[in-house]
Parts: C-alpha cells; structure tokens; sequence
C-alpha cells in the first residue's frame, strides 16, 4: 500500500464482533510498520469530544478481541477511547487528534427504521472525515 496514506490507520470498532469483522477484513491489507489508531465510542454528557484515560469493560473487551485476530510484531497498535454525544462527530474529530492518515472500517448492520432515525454513520463519515475512508466489506454478514 502507498507508505504515507497507510502511516496511521483510524479503525472503528463499536463491539467485539465489529473488531472481529473489521480485524478479517483489514489484515490481508496491512504493511509491516503501520500504525493502527483503534478506537471505540462511548456515550459522552458533554458536546466535546475527548479522549477518555483508561478503558471501561466493554471497550477493553472488544480492542482485546481485535488485537487477538491483527496482533502482528511488525504492526504498531494505539487504543483510543473517545467519549462524545455523537459518535460520526467524535471519529471526524478522532481524525485531527490521533494525526490519522486513513479510516477503514466495516459497515454496522442497521435496519431501514434505524438508518431512518440516526442517520447513516459510515455515509456520514465518509462524507464529514478530512481524510480518505475506506469501507471493507463485512464478510461476517
């Protein structure tokens, strides 16, 4: 992959079998010395977004099931928990905080009537981040 645009890689995971979908499908496309940003969001009370110290039960669980399926020597890993109100905002600002070149990400499953009340995250992403997005299909769905 081009060396710069691939330097620092913003993942998404949302639940430990969103890091197993999105774990299986980056892997085959990772070069030794990347830096994978993981993040995860949980809901925040302030309109900010912040980078939260520590890691709460659900987000340990689910880094520690992506890290299971990429762990790799040559593969540079950063664990980021973002505390926000919204999650597509607390990733577009993830983007600037973490220095990231890229986001990649699988597709959550959401149902017509969800996509209809929130919106559409990862449409939204693509359209909002300051850097490219790249959408690996869910091979799990």
């Amino acid at each position: 992959m081009n060396d710069e645009l691939f330097e620092r890689i913003l993942v998404p995971i949302a639940s430990p079998e969103d890091a197993e979908a999105t774990a299986r499908a980056i892997r085959p496309h990772l070069d030794a010395g990347t830096t994978l940003i993981v993040t995860h969001v949980t809901r925040g009370t302030d309109a900010e977004t912040t980078i939260k110290t520590g890691r709460d039960q659900f987000a340990g669980a689910t880094y520690e099931t992506f890290s299971d399926i990429l762990y790799r020597r040559d593969l540079e890993f950063e664990w980021v928990t973002l505390e926000a109100r919204e999650v597509t905002e607390a990733l577009v600002d993830a983007v600037e905080m973490t220095a990231a070149t890229v986001v990649a990400f699988t597709p959550r499953d959401m149902d017509t009537w969800k996509q209809t009340l929130a919106g559409d995250p990862g449409n939204r992403l693509i359209r909002e981040a300051a850097v490219p997005v790249m959408v690996f299909p869910n091979q799990q769905s």
